[in-house]
This record gives C-alpha cells, structure tokens and sequence, in this order.
C-alpha cells in the first residue's frame, strides 16, 4: 500500500468567520492512494436548527487526479439516527436505507492536474432532537484500485433563535467624499423568531459611519470605528430582512486602499457582551436603522450563507497622501560615535492601512554616509548585505513600523549610532523603496539625504 497522500491545500473560503457561525472545527482530508492517481475529499462539521428551523446546506468537496477511474465518495448515515437527516442531490445513489454513493459532481472543474467538485447535502433536524444533540456523517473517498480511508464530520443540533449574516460584497471605483449605500442583510435561521437583532459593525479607518439613534459608537483599534446597533422585530425563521437603503457611509479623507467593512448579527437575547476594551456613546440622530423583510422564508439556507459574519470590501479606494522621509545631520571627527534620527512623516491626509493585506505600510532604506559604520541599530531595522557576494558588511538597512497603520501626522523615527572609520563622503539617505498602498502623491520627498560632516 502506498503512503497517503494530501495533493494540495482546501480553499476554505472565510473559514476565518467559522467560529463564529455554523461551521466549526475541520478535519483533515480523507485521502486514498494505493492505484493510479490519487482522490480525496473533505466535510466539516455543522450546526444546524432543531425541527422548524430551515435545513442547512453543506458542501462535501471531492476531488481526484486526472487518471484516477471512477472517483466517487460513500456515506454513511448511520451516525444522524435520531439526530438529523441528509438528503443528496439526484445524480447520487442510495444503495441502503443509510448508504449513499456519490461521483464527482456534474459540474466538476479540471485542470492540468485534477478534478474538483463539491457534493450539496442538505441537513434538516429530526423531530425531538433537542438542543446539543449530535450525531456523525461517516465518508470515505475512493476510486477503482484505490482504497478508501473513512472519516467522521459531526452534526449537532442548537435550539433557539439564531441569524446569518447574507452581506459578501466587493466594489470598486469610490474615492474620498463618495457616500456608501452599506447594505445590511440577514436571515433568520433558528426554529424560533429573532426577537430583537444586535448588528455589530466594524469600520476601518478612512469609512465614516452615519448617526443612528439605535447604534451606539465607540474607537476600536487600529483607529477602526466600533458601532453596535439594536434594532428590533419579530423576525420569522427562514425569512429575509434588510436595512432599505442601507447603512450611510462616507468615504473620508484618510480612506486609502482596500477597506473592508465587518457586519456580524446575533440575536439580542444571545448576543452576549459589548466588544471588550470600547467605551461607547451614543450620537444624536433623527433617523433609525430599521429592518424590512423582503422575501417569504425560505425552507432551506444554501451553502454560501452559513455565517453570522459578512463583508462590504471596497477595492483601491485612491485618496490623496504624502509620506516623506525624514533626513538627519551631525557633526563628528574620526574615531567619534554620532547619533542620528531617521525616519519617516505621514503628512496625510491619507492613511496607509496594512490590517488587510497583513503588511507592515511604514518602511524605509537607510543608507550611512561614506566613511561610517553602523555601531548600533534600532529593533525595528534588519541589515541587508552589499551585493558583492560573500561581503557581510551591511551597507543598507530595512527599517519597519511594527504598526500596520501609520496615521496622518504621525512620525516614525528610529536613532542609529554612526562611528567615523574613514574619510567623510558622500551623504547617506533615507528612502522609501516602494508605496504602500501605492506610490504617494509627492514622490519628491520620498527620499532625504543624511550627513556627518
């Protein structure tokens, strides 16, 4: 038999949200390789609503080499008895009362290498399973000459009223001064009404939410405004409800880059506490967030609404900024150790905003005058070799702001300490080596001299 094998990684998709919602914990891929090609597949476990509420939607992903024969998963539904049924689309084959084979999806994509597709299996609540009741999807992946490994996912049951969050938006072409229509959509999940919903906003830095009475507004960090909005209703099970014409916002000045908006809705009677460490007030407004409903309940949520989080993301908002590299001079003789503050300003009104992307936006090359060493360094700047090879003097140096967010005004400034080994020359510099999250509009400043004389 050979070694099992995991050919690449799941893309997860906003996996990242699931613990805040219905998917939880995954476990690895079942993977069988013992023939020609290989074939795997993956299910994660889910929550779903006891009897009343609409059945949930979840996706088993199959997939295969290109040359594997006769790819397809079984499933055992043993483990749902007295817990949950699994009902499975048309093309798969129910060979016992609790066994059903399924082969690769009829609209399965393939590329160079393999064959991927997903399996919707819709899972409803039997009667009587009470709240916390679980019970398992057995699943083995196979292939002709390929042995199957079997896995479990788990299903358990939650009682009570419960929402999802329907907003996964991306939008381009707005810049600062354009006002936001934020759409706010949710459904009603639980087999019990939402009696009162807690919508819960993140907005970054640069998006200005509007005034509402029934939201209240705090600083979060990374110069993100928190608002927690209560808005209430009686909101029926399986059905749809909006903000019309969402939630106002404006796009600020300090707006720069990719921004993204995150909406979370709880029912009010299980939201639990305020986000920690946010003093919230509350603003004065003549208008309300209110919710509508706008479409009969549904009987079943489909596989891309499974959260209580969602996301408005708006793309390369362009704004206006200007960050400009901060120079130094000092005076010293040889054998002498001179300090100098370098750095960088952000003369705004933009701000360079990294908590997206992961990057660190504020960064400059320092380069010492002619005729200095660098005898001490700051934390926060790594040394780059000179480029002939096997020379492990640094000559340049990469400095970095831990900050993801570098604010209009604000200065970034680390000390190096310079001793004087040789004839005084040419000056050094203080250069921003690229933009982030572009190129800034005053690249004449983006690079300043430093002197020892």
């Amino acid at each position: 038999m050979k070694t099992l094998r995991v050919p690449r990684a799941f893309r997860l998709g906003v996996a990242a949200l699931a613990a805040l919602g219905t998917a939880a914990a995954l476990p690895a891929p079942a993977s069988a390789d013992t023939g020609p090609g290989w074939v795997s597949g993956w299910l994660g476990d889910t929550t779903i609503g006891t009897a009343g509420a609409p059945g949930r939607t979840t996706l088993f992903n199959l997939y295969s080499s290109t040359d594997a024969i006769d790819p397809r998963a079984t499933f055992d539904l043993s483990g749902l008895a007295g817990v949950a049924t699994a009902s499975f689309p048309d093309w798969c084959v129910t060979e016992a009362t609790t066994t059903v084979t399924c082969p690769l999806p009829p609209d399965a994509s393939q590329d160079e290498w393999d064959i991927n597709g997903n399996v919707p299996i819709v899972l409803r609540a039997l009667p009587g399973a009470a709240d916390g009741a679980s019970g398992t999807i057995g699943y083995t992946a196979l292939a002709d000459g390929l042995d199957g490994w079997a896995q479990q996912a788990t299903v358990t049951v939650h009682a009570g009223p419960d929402a999802i969050d329907l907003v996964d938006e991306y939008v381009d072409g707005f810049d600062t001064g354009d006002q936001l229509a934020v759409p706010v959509a949710l459904l009603s999940a639980g087999d019990r009404p939402v009696k009162g919903l807690r919508v819960t906003f993140r907005f970054p830095v640069g998006l200005e939410p509007a005034a509402y009475r029934n939201c209240r507004y705090g600083a979060g960090d990374l110069l993100s405004t928190i608002v927690v909005c209560t808005v209430g209703g009686n909101l029926k099970p399986g059905a749809r409800y909006e903000v019309p014409g969402g939630f106002a916002t404006t796009v600020g000045p300090a707006a720069i880059g990719d921004k993204r908006i995150v909406q979370t809705v709880a029912p009010a009677e299980t939201a639990g506490p305020l986000p920690e460490g946010v003093t919230f007030s509350r603003r004065d407004s003549g208008q309300s967030l209110r919710l509508r409903q706008v479409a009969r309940p549904v009987t079943v949520i489909g596989p891309d609404h499974q959260y209580a989080s969602g996301q408005y993301y708006l793309r390369a908002v362009h704004g206006a900024f200007d960050v400009a590299a901060l120079g130094a001079a000092a005076t010293g003789t040889l054998g002498d150790t001179v300090r100098v503050r370098v750095g960088l300003r952000n003369d705004g009104p933009g701000v360079p905003d990294g908590t997206i992307s992961g990057d660190r936006p504020t960064h400059f090359v320092f380069t010492p005058p002619a005729g200095t060493t660098v005898a001490a360094r700051p934390s926060d700047c790594s040394p780059w070799t000179s480029e002939e090879e096997g020379d492990a003097t640094p000559v340049t140096w990469f400095c970095t702001q831990p900050s993801p967010v570098f604010a209009a005004g604000e200065t970034f400034l680390v000390d190096f300490d310079l001793r004087v080994d040789g004839p005084l020359g040419s000056p050094g510099e203080v250069r921003i080596p690229y933009g982030y999250p572009r190129v800034d509009d005053n690249p004449a400043n983006d690079t300043a001299p430093v002197t020892v004389s």
